[in-house]
């Protein structure tokens, strides 16, 4: 487990450099922005399952560096949403578009210096080194690990799931089931090797849900913006009830009673074999 968790904390601290590097190149591209968020809550969900076996020291510091980056990001991501939902709804208006873009120029100003700060200062490098392991954790398996931690997320989510598919859900119960499906699927990318080729289609799975629950999330971002604008509002609000029918339908077929079983059973049975 300690030398798993080594690697995947470089290849994670890597990655993430790399995109702030790529983020700071091309502050104007959506895909740079939305790869760095996923890079930053990657790292971030690590940080927090794994908390026992790290050195606790700079985590804390770590994670509240990246909980401000993360707000920088989430400026300039939300008004990329926000032209993209209002475009699905049919109420793109040049003046209200103008003004989103506008927000945008000076939100991605605003990360462009955050994220050349971080580049100068060699941010991540330094976490490189000072994101230790410690020795002092529990001789536990990778195997052993995922059996411990994986069934038990997996029920979190499933109980989360039950009260955001009912049809008087909030915005917020589905929120809360959206963070659930990241935690797990990032969460399973780490223990690849010790579910082995089943882990394809359960993260497929998982990423097909997060993709219709952050669908409805651009709608409720995208109303908080444009909160004055009641026509636009109508349009986006009925763009959200459309997509909430589409993220029932589809947790009915992949998260109901039956495939709950599954994913237990498939969850409970890590064995380090590929």
């Amino acid at each position: 487990m300690r030398e798993l968790l080594r690697s995947q904390t470089a290849a994670r601290l890597k990655k993430l450099d790399r995109e702030i590097r790529n983020a700071a190149r091309k502050p104007e591209d959506a895909d740079s922005i939305h790869d760095l968020r996923v890079s930053i809550r990657r790292l971030m969900q690590q940080m927090e399952v794994f908390a026992e076996w790290f050195e606790a020291e700079n985590v804390k510091t770590i994670r509240r560096h990246l909980r401000k980056l993360m707000n920088r990001c989430a400026a300039v991501r939300n008004c990329d949403v926000a032209v993209e939902v209002l475009r699905a709804a049919g109420r793109h208006s040049p003046k209200l578009l103008a003004g989103i873009k506008k927000q945008r120029r000076g939100a991605a100003r605003e990360l462009a210096r955050k994220l050349e700060h971080w580049r100068n200062a060699g941010q991540v490098r330094k976490w490189i080194r000072h994101l230790r392991v410690s020795r002092a954790v529990s001789k536990e398996t990778a195997a052993e690990a995922a059996q411990r931690l994986l069934p038990a997320l997996a029920e979190e989510l499933f109980q989360a799931g039950r009260g955001a598919v009912r049809p008087n859900s909030t915005r917020l119960q589905m929120h809360r089931l959206r963070l659930k499906a990241k935690g797990v699927r990032y969460t399973l990318e780490m223990f690849e090797r010790a579910y082995g080729r089943k882990t394809k289609q359960m993260l497929e799975t998982l990423k097909g849900l997060q993709e219709n629950l952050g669908a409805i999330n651009d709608c409720a971002t995208t109303l908080e913006m444009i909160r004055r604008d009641r026509v636009a509002a109508v349009s986006v609000r009925r763009l959200a009830g459309e997509r909430e029918a589409l993220f029932r339908t589809y947790w009915k077929e992949h998260f109901g009673p039956r495939e709950r079983t599954r994913w237990k059973a498939a969850l409970c049975a890590a064995d380090g074999k590929t």
